[in-house]
């Protein structure tokens, strides 16, 4: 554990003159690097000046976080992304007629050979093995025994 852990202003070394060397060395840099300020610009950006590139950036990551909370195994990768992106005729975008990344079976994870770009309107309406659609593999809120209702109490 660190000498400091816990600790606030002079009992953490902090004394007053200290303060006031950190002050200006900070006014100093801010002076000196006047568009620099918290490294936001497109030149930070991983992606690059373009923010097309950035918004698929995005969405990316949502989607993996998403199947990452779901417990669902994720093993498409940024540039394989980027590549089933050019191949789409139209915009992604959650319209029923705009294109997607679907997975065909869905009780398989997120992988290259198990997803293809589908209209909404075809993925939510696709013929499945008996009366329900398939539900995606995962630990929701249901499957860990929590059923909500409006009071936010549990059923019993």
């Amino acid at each position: 554990m660190s000498w400091n852990k816990g600790k606030k202003g002079i009992e953490a070394g902090w004394t007053p003159e200290r303060r006031r060397k950190a002050s200006r060395r900070q006014k100093q840099w801010l002076r000196d690097h006047p568009t620099q300020l918290w490294n936001s610009g497109p030149e930070y950006w991983l992606t690059g000046p373009d923010p097309e590139v950035r918004r698929l950036r995005v969405r990316f990551n949502r989607m993996r976080a998403q199947a990452k909370f779901w417990r669902q195994a994720w093993t498409i990768n940024w540039e394989d992304y980027l590549d089933l992106y050019k191949t789409a005729p139209g915009e992604w975008e959650r319209d029923m007629d705009a294109y997607n990344l679907a997975r065909e079976d869905t009780r398989k994870g997120w992988h290259i050979w198990n997803v293809r770009l589908m209209t909404r309107r075809e993925a939510m309406t696709r013929p499945t093995k008996g009366r329900h659609r398939r539900k995606p593999k995962g630990l929701g809120s249901k499957e860990r025994g929590i059923t909500w209702s409006r009071g936010g109490k549990k059923k019993k």
